[in-house]
This record gives C-alpha cells, structure tokens and sequence, in this order.
C-alpha cells in the first residue's frame, strides 16, 4: 500500500447498507486495540485498488 503520511488525502463520502456498515465497525472493534472504521475502510479500499490495478473488473450488473 501507498505511504498515505507522505501523499496528498483526499476525502469523499460514500453509502453502505446498514449490515455492511455493521460488520466494518465490528471488524474495526475487533483488533487489538481497536481500529478506527476509517482505518478499516481505507486500507480495505487500497487493498482492492493493488489486487485489481490494470485489470477489467468483472462486476454483475443488471
């Protein structure tokens, strides 16, 4: 993952359902010491970003 104190943040906002919301904070509460939902949500993002960069996503849309 990127160095994220030596690269410029940017902030958006996004909407979950409620159950997935539910199992980020409860992954977040689950480490020890716990993690902030932030941490949680950005490091799942640049995970995803690495394991899928030049690649063409397959998503199920309908």
């Amino acid at each position: 993952m990127p160095d994220v104190e030596t690269t410029e943040m940017r902030r958006f906002t996004i909407s979950l359902e409620a159950s997935a919301h539910d199992e980020l904070k409860q992954i977040a509460a689950s480490h020890r010491p716990p993690l902030s939902l932030q941490y949680v949500v950005r490091y799942a993002l640049l995970r995803f970003l690495d394991e899928n960069r030049d690649q063409q996503l397959k998503l199920d849309i309908e």
